[in-house]
């Protein structure tokens, strides 16, 4: 497949994008992603939060001209197995994207990746990281039954495939409005570590309590770097999905070959 149609440099942000990269880190106590039917509701401004136990909450907001939330529910069911694909979406930072289980021939979008793992590489700021991405059923993450023609969540737990530990969760919550869509996007880094191996758990419990030495691994400046890298990705997908899904996304519903 041709892909150099939706091929194109980032653009440059909005002010007010610039404006809330500038915000200094806010101190403020949050609840963690089983109350995201509460938290999309509230009106938080798009910044850097953290909390007493240097665990940080992300938010970031973007205006999706022309977007609906059915192209993202197809966005993410279709770029997974590929990394051309991925890299449309940040033509910087992202690398590779791979998934180890195939759900091409089922016929609705989110069975195609919730439950999925998908393993990518990518530029967080300058740290290169290798992830595995579990997408999640929204009802993980609180959230009730979304009607698809007007809006949609994508929930998933991140893992640091170097060393195993389940470092973040995420929610990208998409509602229809007037020139499109507006997508609410949340993270979690570092309120809930947690490791496979139960010996490495219980060191990982003892570590996080130290606050000192979880700041090592997870601070300001990443927190700071994944609202740049959120805001960059998404303006960027805006650019591109309407004419994307136009030309592939129907077709790719009936033909899976795509």
């Amino acid at each position: 497949m041709d892909l150099s149609k939706y091929k194109a440099p980032l653009s440059p942000l909005s002010s007010e994008v610039t404006s809330s990269l500038s915000k200094e880190v806010v101190l403020m106590e949050f609840n963690d992603p089983s109350h995201s039917d509460e938290i999309v509701k509230l009106d938080i401004l798009d910044g850097v939060y953290k909390d007493k136990k240097n665990s940080y909450f992300v938010k970031c907001t973007t205006l999706m001209q022309e977007v609906r939330p059915l192209m993202i529910d197809w966005w993410f069911a279709w770029h997974l197995p590929d990394s051309e694909r991925y890299q449309l979406w940040h033509p910087l930072d992202h690398i590779s994207s791979k998934l180890t289980q195939d759900r091409s021939n089922l016929n609705n979008d989110k069975e195609r990746y919730i439950g999925i793992n998908s393993y990518v590489e990518e530029y967080i700021g300058k740290k290169y990281s290798k992830l595995c991405i579990s997408f999640l059923d929204p009802k993980e993450f609180g959230l009730g039954a979304l009607d698809i023609n007007t809006s949609t969540a994508i929930c998933a737990r991140v893992t640091d495939m170097e060393t195993g530990v389940k470092i973040a969760n995420l929610l990208h919550y998409v509602e229809n409005n007037d020139i499109g869509s507006k997508m609410q996007s949340y993270f979690w880094l570092g309120n809930n570590l947690e490791h496979d191996n139960k010996l490495i758990n219980s060191f990982l419990t003892y570590f996080s309590k130290i606050h000192f030495l979880k700041g090592l691994f997870i601070n300001n400046k990443l927190a700071k770097d994944l609202l740049r890298h959120c805001y960059e990705e998404m303006n960027h997908l805006a650019s591109f999905l309407p004419e994307l899904y136009k030309d592939i996304g129907t077709s790719s519903n009936l033909d899976k070959s795509l």
